[in-house]
């Protein structure tokens, strides 16, 4: 009897370990294998294959590799008949997980198929709905309009509310306001988790952290734990001489009085710590390209989504500008009028995150695949 369990990103890893930890508390005892990360690896789950195979930024270096990945997905599904695991459970990196679920069902597997946060099909791609619907027993989203927009189109999904909120209790955190006297006035700069990422996005916030200085805040350089070594030396080296931070990013997102960094999973930890964020995103040209023409959506951040209007400010591309992120930031943090009506948005946008209840919730459903 066993579960397996794929990931492909940080947050994923960060998603899989906290669902294995429940069910574990919930007297699984069979073995837990699969795809996956450090956290997963932490908390129990037998890490058969790294999610840094999927660990991919923008079309062109998807491409290279889909070779390495076709063999890959193979692999896997031939793991999981072999093996027959009672559940499958994937996260996110639908381009790989649509595949590997399309291979896995035409070689007969018959176990729970479940998928924790499904690929963006309110945004872009709306033709995947219908292999959701054909291979999945159960869609997990984190977020209420998602679930809204795929039960309404067939799929089966659940949601109570976004995961962060099962460790993170809103109404018994308290938030002090932002003291322009104060003297460490602390900015954190995320670059990002991936190593991609991390090389578009630390020439940029290097500038931002010399502007910062200027104006006398403390710029602070976020290193995802999830980095490889040779990455996390290359951040600490490029970074100085300002501070570099290597614990979990939401724990330098708290120490801040705002933050600037990479567009991701980030931006609701910040939303949901009251902590202002200017995002950038810049990928490849024929990533930005696909974005521009087949995304429907007028932001790319879930906080904006959320509030249905623009609380962090977005510069893509080459408006993702050190000059751009300071002309963001510092009317936050100068102008209390201004800082007032950020906040009461990010309010609104906290209160459609739903109820704690996430991972009881993801664990019962994976459980009764397990069990039947």
């Amino acid at each position: 009897m066993s579960i397996f369990l794929s990931c492909g990103e940080a947050s994923g890893d960060y998603y899989v370990a906290k669902l294995a930890a429940r069910l574990r508390q919930k007297g699984f005892s069979g073995k837990m294998w699969g795809l996956v990360g450090p956290q997963s690896e932490a908390s129990g789950v037998e890490k058969t294959w790294s999610m840094g195979e999927l660990q991919l930024m923008g079309i062109g270096e998807v491409l290279s590799s889909i070779p390495r990945l076709f063999s890959l997905k193979k692999q896997i599904e031939n793991r999981i008949i072999q093996e027959a695991p009672r559940a499958v459970v994937v996260v996110d990196s639908p381009d790989f997980h649509l595949r590997l679920l399309e291979g896995l069902r035409s070689k007969g597997y018959g176990g729970k198929v479940v998928y924790l946060c499904p690929p963006t099909v309110w945004a872009w791609r709306s033709w995947r709905v219908k292999k959701l619907r054909k291979l999945c027993d159960l869609c997990l989203p984190l977020f209420g309009f998602e679930h809204q927009f795929l039960s309404e189109r067939g799929v089966k999904s659940l949601w109570v509310g976004h995961p962060f909120l099962d460790e993170f209790d809103l109404s018994s955190r308290f938030f002090p306001s932002f003291d322009p006297e104060k003297k460490d006035k602390v900015i954190g700069l995320l670059p990002g988790s991936r190593p991609s990422e991390v090389n578009k996005m630390l020439p940029v916030l290097l500038e931002v952290a010399h502007k910062l200085e200027r104006e006398g805040f403390v710029p602070v350089f976020s290193i995802a734990p999830n980095l490889s070594e040779e990455m996390k030396d290359y951040v600490r080296s490029r970074s100085r001489p300002f501070e570099a931070y290597s614990g979990p990013g939401a724990e330098l997102i708290e120490r801040s009085d705002a933050v600037v960094g990479a567009s991701g999973t980030v931006a609701v930890e910040a939303l949901l710590r009251k902590r202002f964020m200017v995002v950038l995103y810049k990928a490849s040209w024929s990533s930005w390209l696909a974005y521009k023409i087949f995304v429907k959506t007028p932001w790319i951040s879930i906080p904006n989504i959320l509030a249905g209007k623009m609380v962090f400010p977005e510069l893509l591309q080459k408006n993702a500008t050190a000059s751009a992120a300071l002309e963001h930031l510092l009317p936050y943090l100068k102008d209390p009028a201004y800082r007032g009506k950020v906040h009461e948005s990010m309010d609104r946008a906290c209160d459609k995150l739903g109820r704690p209840g996430a991972l009881d919730l993801w664990a019962e459903e994976v459980l009764k695949g397990v069990e039947r």
